[in-house]
């Protein structure tokens, strides 16, 4: 989690503030990590796409490839959303080609709550994809904390 320290002018001592959104820094460098892998592949296509030797076939594959990548990105950050909605800390949604891979923040797990995201993944992802596996961690497995 982050955490920025405030001066406190009383005591001079520094306190430890998070943040109010509640996202987990794991899951956000997560997230840039899966954001850089895309945007390296649009800069592929796109160098596809204003090449002057590539074929018509080829840069139309290459927009159809941009197209379903922003789309595929597009979900899963509105499924976040969602499932934050719901009243989970956080969450973390990564469609690949096997399937699509749903991490959320919670202290409880419940085999009805996942069958749930479950459901709502195939509806945001229009059935794209047959493979989901959800999976409820605890703010200190997702910062990788071990407790003993």
């Amino acid at each position: 989690m982050s955490k920025t320290p405030v001066k406190n002018d009383s005591t001079g001592d520094d306190q430890v503030v998070t943040p109010t959104t509640g996202r987990l820094e794991a899951l956000s460098t997560m997230r840039l990590t899966v954001k850089n892998e895309r945007n390296d592949q649009i800069n592929a296509l796109n160098e596809i796409i204003g090449s002057s030797e590539a074929t018509a076939a080829e840069i139309n594959q290459a927009i159809e490839q941009k197209n379903n990548i922003n789309s595929i990105t597009e979900c899963e950050l509105l499924l976040e959303l969602e499932i934050i909605n719901l009243g989970y800390q956080d969450a973390f949604v990564h469609a690949k080609d096997s399937g699509i891979d749903v991490t959320i923040v919670s202290e409880e797990h419940s085999v009805s709550k996942a069958n749930e995201i479950i459901k709502m993944t195939l509806l945001e992802f229009d059935g794209k994809f047959k493979n989901v596996c959800v999976e409820f961690e605890t703010v200190d497995e997702v910062m990788g904390i071990v407790t003993e």
